[in-house]
């Protein structure tokens, strides 16, 4: 009897393991596949790469960022110099005339053009001399008075003060190098009566602030 309790306990053991193995619940030791190694080595390397990628998009993005906003700067403050300098009497602007030109029909008839309309500069800009527009440098201090906002150790900087720092709606700004070309200046000019505020402005947001007699 003990035998045959034995036994039964022993084929229910034996069952009991076989149902364990089967289910997936045994432990097993497996080598990771060259694939598998080679594929987790690509990932990272594709990884790595793309974010090195978006690294060196983001430096060449601010780099034409910085370039395009200096070009700009540039334009602006030239074009500003050259209405200040029209209005002053210093600069007569380009002449242009309205030129007509009339409808051409070929000598064999197959072509026809439309009479058209154009502008045509007949004489560039020119710069009026003392003699013949009188001191205009003059009559300008008369009125208006100038004053250093602050200096820039190069040319990029102090095009950037120019074109995006905040300024009174009176005041216009130019940059100009120092006479030894080591530092650049950011020039500002407003009507005399307004002088005193214009530099009070810049000196209340920790500029050197100097009048320019």
């Amino acid at each position: 009897m003990k035998e045959k309790t034995f036994f039964q306990n022993w084929s229910v053991m034996i069952m009991i393991a076989a149902c364990i193995a089967a289910s997936g619940c045994a432990p097993t030791i497996r080598a990771v596949p060259e694939e598998t190694i080679e594929s987790e080595s690509l990932k990272n390397a594709r990884e790595q790469g793309r974010e090195e990628g978006r690294k060196e998009g983001i430096r060449v993005c601010r780099q034409e960022m910085d370039q395009k906003l200096r070009d700009f700067t540039s334009r602006y403050r030239d074009e500003l110099l050259y209405l200040e300098l029209t209005k002053g009497g210093a600069i007569r602007p380009a002449q242009v005339r309205l030129i007509y030109n009339a409808g051409k029909i070929s000598a064999d008839g197959s072509i026809y053009s439309a009479p058209t309309l154009v502008w045509k500069i007949v004489s560039p800009p020119q710069f009026i001399s003392n003699e013949s527009g009188g001191d205009w440098m003059g009559r300008d201090r008369a009125n208006f008075c100038y004053f250093l906002i602050d200096s820039f150790a190069t040319e990029a900087e102090a095009f950037s003060f120019t074109g995006s720092s905040e300024k009174p709606d009176d005041v216009f700004m130019t940059s100009a190098p120092h006479e030894d070309g080591k530092k650049w200046a950011v020039i500002g000019k407003t009507f005399k009566p307004g002088c005193d505020s214009a530099m009070a402005f810049y000196k209340k947001r920790g500029h050197s602030v100097i009048r320019i007699e």
